[in-house]
């Protein structure tokens, strides 16, 4: 396999962290890491993370977009290669960092989701007054003008008032549960992953680095989510009557297929990784990775969106916004 450090001096005076455990390293460098007594001279690193972002994290370099694409273009011979690898610090930083993003975006998805109420009916003198919705922080955003609501009729939306403080209420709701989940999921993915390898290879920590990296295709999400998110351009161009604006489902549909596509080449990159496993036991792998880690997914999304519902009417009625 590839090695991470020859015993040359000019390789070894590059080293500024452990890339086993992360631990900074002074310089010059000692043969081996004072934490985890990792052999920075030994050429024998079967089972070590040698991706390329390890490399570049040791020598507190940056490499995120190298590695994603290291990950999205890999072939057969990489995953093989990056399927022995075991989990290191190089690789918990760059899942914590694709996950803690997508967390976030998700958050101000939800910010989306809940402050924004339509009011219907209403005349030019009291639309403002009589339509404001109960409670605390609401502010109009768009309105028809006074001068066609006589071409309205009562069920028309005529108004669309927003409450910032319970968009921002949204966005912490919202992304502290998608942390909670998603870091639920990758444990439960490596943990069930460990378990559909057979007994002589559960203890080699197989693919657990593998399962770190393949969230680089978090990315394709993160897209698709803040697509979606600007859906409240639509809400205002209609009662605002602009003579263009995009429409709602123009911004559902990008979103979806986008997110469909990430979600997709994440799952057949899985059963690829599968398929890398020892002949005895593969068939147990590829059949989680395909199906099993596809249901834990699934599970978590439907328990972050059918959630976050109960969760912040209860936190509005707590703040008095609702």
């Amino acid at each position: 396999m590839e090695t991470v450090f020859t015993s040359s001096e000019p390789a070894r005076s590059s080293i500024r962290r452990c890339p086993a455990c992360g631990e900074r390293v002074k310089f010059p460098p000692p043969q081996r890491c004072l934490l985890c007594d990792y052999n920075f001279r030994d050429n024998r690193v079967t089972g070590a993370d040698v991706t390329p972002y390890a490399k570049a994290y040791a020598a507190d370099r940056r490499a995120w977009r190298s590695m994603a694409e290291w990950v999205w273009f890999a072939g057969s011979e990489r995953l093989k290669h990056l399927a022995l690898m075991r989990a290191s610090a190089a690789s918990r930083r760059f899942a914590q960092r694709n996950l803690v993003l997508l967390a976030v975006v998700l958050g101000l998805l939800q910010a989306t989701q809940v402050g924004w109420k339509w009011v219907s009916g209403g005349s030019a003198m009291n639309l403002v007054q009589a339509g404001r919705p109960s409670g605390l922080g609401w502010l109009l955003v768009a309105a028809i003008p006074p001068e066609l609501l006589v071409e309205v009729s009562s069920p028309t939306p005529t108004a669309l008032w927003w409450n910032p403080i319970q968009a921002a209420a949204g966005i912490g709701t919202g992304t502290l549960l998608a942390v909670a989940l998603l870091w639920l999921v990758l444990v439960s993915v490596r943990g069930g992953t460990r378990l559909a390898l057979t007994a002589p290879y559960r203890d080699e920590q197989r693919m657990t680095a593998a399962i770190h990296y393949s969230t680089a295709w978090s990315l394709p999400i993160v897209v698709a989510v803040l697509v979606a998110a600007l859906t409240p351009i639509s809400h205002i161009g209609e009662m605002a009557r602009w003579q263009w604006y995009p429409p709602e489902k123009g911004f559902i549909l990008s979103a979806a297929v986008v997110a469909g596509l990430g979600v997709a080449l994440w799952w057949f990159w899985l059963i690829r990784l599968g398929a890398t496993a020892p002949a005895l036991t593969r068939a147990r792998v590829v059949a989680f990775l395909g199906v099993g880690a596809s249901g834990i997914a699934i599970a978590a999304v439907l328990t972050w969106r059918l959630g976050l519902g109960p969760i912040d009417e209860g936190l509005f009625q707590l703040m008095r916004l609702s």
